[in-house]
Protein backbone atom coordinates (compact mmCIF):
# COMPACT_ATOMS: atom_id res chain seq x y z
CA UNK A 1 0.00 0.00 0.00
CA UNK A 2 1.19 3.60 -0.63
CA UNK A 3 2.05 5.42 1.91
CA UNK A 4 0.17 9.08 2.14
CA UNK A 5 1.76 12.32 1.96
CA UNK A 6 3.83 12.97 4.70
CA UNK A 7 3.01 16.56 4.65
CA UNK A 8 -1.04 17.04 4.61
CA UNK A 9 -1.83 13.35 5.25
CA UNK A 10 -4.58 12.80 2.86
CA UNK A 11 -2.80 12.36 -0.45
CA UNK A 12 -0.81 9.85 -1.40
CA UNK A 13 2.47 10.18 -1.50
CA UNK A 14 4.11 10.07 -5.58
CA UNK A 15 7.65 11.98 -4.74
CA UNK A 16 9.80 13.26 -2.08
CA UNK A 17 10.34 16.29 0.03
CA UNK A 18 13.79 17.60 1.53
CA UNK A 19 13.24 18.77 5.08
CA UNK A 20 14.70 20.64 5.44
CA UNK A 21 14.46 22.37 2.05
CA UNK A 22 17.69 20.81 0.24
CA UNK A 23 17.91 24.55 -1.92
CA UNK A 24 19.58 26.18 1.41
CA UNK A 25 22.42 24.00 0.37
CA UNK A 26 24.98 25.49 -2.11
CA UNK A 27 25.49 23.10 -5.61
CA UNK A 28 27.75 21.36 -5.80
CA UNK A 29 26.68 19.40 -3.21
CA UNK A 30 28.72 17.69 -0.48
CA UNK A 31 28.98 13.94 -1.47
CA UNK A 32 29.27 13.41 1.99
CA UNK A 33 25.26 14.91 2.69
CA UNK A 34 22.95 11.97 3.09
CA UNK A 35 19.95 14.79 2.35
CA UNK A 36 16.60 13.85 4.82
CA UNK A 37 13.82 13.53 2.79
CA UNK A 38 9.78 12.28 3.43
CA UNK A 39 7.40 11.00 1.25
CA UNK A 40 4.64 13.66 -0.22
CA UNK A 41 2.11 14.55 -2.92
CA UNK A 42 2.92 16.45 -5.67
CA UNK A 43 0.78 19.71 -4.27
CA UNK A 44 3.17 19.68 -1.42
CA UNK A 45 6.01 19.12 -2.77
CA UNK A 46 5.88 21.73 -5.98
CA UNK A 47 3.59 24.17 -4.35
CA UNK A 48 6.34 25.53 -1.82
CA UNK A 49 9.09 26.31 -4.41
CA UNK A 50 8.41 29.92 -4.43
CA UNK A 51 8.40 30.09 -0.73
CA UNK A 52 11.59 27.70 -0.55
CA UNK A 53 13.79 30.32 -3.13
CA UNK A 54 13.02 32.91 -0.25
CA UNK A 55 14.24 30.72 2.43
CA UNK A 56 17.24 29.77 1.09
CA UNK A 57 18.20 33.51 0.38
CA UNK A 58 17.33 34.21 3.79
CA UNK A 59 19.19 31.15 5.39
CA UNK A 60 22.20 32.17 2.99
CA UNK A 61 22.80 35.92 4.19
CA UNK A 62 22.44 34.82 7.73
CA UNK A 63 24.46 31.85 7.85
CA UNK A 64 26.97 31.82 4.84
CA UNK A 65 29.76 34.02 6.55
CA UNK A 66 30.54 31.07 9.17
CA UNK A 67 30.08 28.52 6.92
CA UNK A 68 33.03 26.80 5.02
CA UNK A 69 31.87 27.45 1.91
CA UNK A 70 31.15 31.08 1.84
CA UNK A 71 31.89 31.96 -1.19
CA UNK A 72 29.80 28.90 -2.70
CA UNK A 73 27.03 29.90 -0.32
CA UNK A 74 26.90 33.62 -2.09
CA UNK A 75 27.53 32.11 -5.61
CA UNK A 76 24.15 30.17 -5.13
CA UNK A 77 22.81 33.11 -3.58
CA UNK A 78 23.06 35.40 -6.37
CA UNK A 79 21.57 32.69 -8.88
CA UNK A 80 18.43 32.50 -6.86
CA UNK A 81 18.32 36.73 -6.98
CA UNK A 82 19.10 36.93 -10.62
CA UNK A 83 16.96 34.08 -12.06
CA UNK A 84 13.60 34.75 -9.56
CA UNK A 85 12.01 38.17 -10.37
CA UNK A 86 9.46 37.96 -7.05
CA UNK A 87 12.81 37.25 -4.96
CA UNK A 88 14.99 40.32 -6.61
CA UNK A 89 11.92 42.78 -6.27
CA UNK A 90 11.41 42.06 -2.94
CA UNK A 91 14.86 42.45 -1.99
CA UNK A 92 15.98 45.30 -3.76
CA UNK A 93 12.70 47.03 -3.21
CA UNK A 94 14.77 47.33 0.30
CA UNK A 95 17.23 49.61 -1.27
CA UNK A 96 18.03 52.95 1.48
CA UNK A 97 20.52 55.37 1.42
CA UNK A 98 22.86 54.65 4.64
CA UNK A 99 24.76 57.54 6.17
CA UNK A 100 27.61 58.26 8.45
CA UNK A 101 26.54 58.45 12.37
CA UNK A 102 27.23 61.89 13.84
CA UNK A 103 27.98 63.84 10.37
CA UNK A 104 25.07 63.04 8.06
CA UNK A 105 27.10 62.14 4.92
CA UNK A 106 25.71 60.12 2.21
CA UNK A 107 28.45 57.08 2.65
CA UNK A 108 26.42 54.88 -0.40
CA UNK A 109 23.32 53.10 -1.28
CA UNK A 110 22.83 49.85 0.45
CA UNK A 111 20.20 46.67 0.10
CA UNK A 112 19.17 45.26 3.01
CA UNK A 113 16.63 41.90 3.13
CA UNK A 114 12.77 42.65 4.63
CA UNK A 115 11.99 39.77 6.87
CA UNK A 116 8.84 38.34 5.35
CA UNK A 117 7.18 36.07 7.57
CA UNK A 118 4.74 34.64 5.47
CA UNK A 119 7.07 32.81 3.07
CA UNK A 120 9.46 31.83 5.85
CA UNK A 121 6.51 30.91 8.22
CA UNK A 122 5.28 28.76 5.74
CA UNK A 123 8.30 27.24 5.44
CA UNK A 124 9.12 26.59 9.01
CA UNK A 125 5.67 24.66 9.19
CA UNK A 126 6.76 22.41 6.64
CA UNK A 127 9.78 21.28 8.58
CA UNK A 128 7.59 20.76 11.26
CA UNK A 129 5.65 18.48 9.47
CA UNK A 130 8.13 16.60 8.29
CA UNK A 131 9.78 16.34 11.23
CA UNK A 132 6.62 14.79 12.97
CA UNK A 133 5.96 12.35 10.98
CA UNK A 134 9.74 11.11 10.82
CA UNK A 135 9.19 11.17 14.95
CA UNK A 136 5.62 9.63 14.81
CA UNK A 137 4.88 7.92 11.77
CA UNK A 138 1.91 9.58 10.62
CA UNK A 139 1.54 13.16 9.13
CA UNK A 140 0.44 15.92 11.39
CA UNK A 141 -1.77 17.87 8.96
CA UNK A 142 -2.71 20.75 7.92
CA UNK A 143 -5.45 21.05 10.51
CA UNK A 144 -2.81 21.82 13.00
CA UNK A 145 -1.64 24.95 13.82
CA UNK A 146 2.01 25.83 13.63
CA UNK A 147 3.14 28.91 15.34
CA UNK A 148 6.59 29.98 13.57
CA UNK A 149 8.51 32.22 16.24
CA UNK A 150 11.73 33.53 15.17
CA UNK A 151 14.32 34.29 17.16
CA UNK A 152 15.31 37.87 15.94
CA UNK A 153 12.40 39.91 17.41
CA UNK A 154 11.07 37.58 20.04
CA UNK A 155 10.35 39.56 23.63
CA UNK A 156 13.28 38.11 25.83
CA UNK A 157 11.04 36.71 28.23
CA UNK A 158 9.59 34.34 25.81
CA UNK A 159 12.75 33.63 24.27
CA UNK A 160 13.84 32.93 27.88
CA UNK A 161 11.56 30.60 28.29
CA UNK A 162 11.39 28.67 25.11
CA UNK A 163 15.46 28.25 25.46
CA UNK A 164 15.21 26.78 28.40
CA UNK A 165 13.00 24.23 27.32
CA UNK A 166 14.48 23.16 24.24
CA UNK A 167 18.06 23.18 26.20
CA UNK A 168 16.49 20.36 28.77
CA UNK A 169 15.76 18.20 25.08
CA UNK A 170 17.96 15.85 23.41
CA UNK A 171 18.89 17.17 20.30
CA UNK A 172 18.88 15.72 16.94
CA UNK A 173 21.07 15.60 13.60
CA UNK A 174 20.50 16.03 10.53
CA UNK A 175 22.37 16.51 6.63
CA UNK A 176 26.12 16.12 8.64
CA UNK A 177 24.88 17.75 11.45
CA UNK A 178 24.64 21.10 9.40
CA UNK A 179 20.37 20.97 10.76
CA UNK A 180 19.43 19.99 13.82
CA UNK A 181 16.44 20.31 15.95
CA UNK A 182 14.59 19.22 19.40
CA UNK A 183 11.17 18.87 19.89
CA UNK A 184 8.66 17.86 23.16
CA UNK A 185 4.91 16.81 22.59
CA UNK A 186 2.73 16.68 25.40
CA UNK A 187 0.05 14.30 25.70
CA UNK A 188 -2.46 15.56 24.17
CA UNK A 189 -0.73 16.20 20.77
CA UNK A 190 0.83 19.71 21.27
CA UNK A 191 4.24 19.98 20.45
CA UNK A 192 7.33 22.39 20.53
CA UNK A 193 9.95 22.61 18.47
CA UNK A 194 13.45 23.95 18.12
CA UNK A 195 15.08 23.82 14.75
CA UNK A 196 18.70 25.57 13.89
CA UNK A 197 20.38 26.16 10.49
CA UNK A 198 24.21 25.76 10.07
CA UNK A 199 24.49 26.33 13.70
CA UNK A 200 23.57 30.19 13.00
CA UNK A 201 19.84 30.56 12.44
CA UNK A 202 17.62 29.76 15.01
CA UNK A 203 13.88 29.40 15.11
CA UNK A 204 10.94 27.82 17.43
CA UNK A 205 7.30 26.64 16.78
CA UNK A 206 4.84 25.65 18.51
CA UNK A 207 1.98 23.32 17.09
CA UNK A 208 -1.43 23.32 18.20
CA UNK A 209 -2.64 19.70 17.26
CA UNK A 210 -6.32 19.29 15.77
CA UNK A 211 -8.72 18.21 18.05
CA UNK A 212 -10.10 14.77 17.75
Amino acid sequence: MAKLCALCGKVKATTRDHIPPKGIYPKPYDPEINFNTVPACANCNNGASTDDEWFKVLIGVTTGEHRGNTQAVIDSVARTIGKNRSVANKIFSAQRNIYAPLRGELLESAVAITFDYEPYSAVVSRIVQGLHWIENGVALGNEAKVHVMPVQGMERKLFLSMKDLIDCLHPKYLNKETFVYKYHQAEKGDSVWGMQFFKRHTVFAYVEAPET
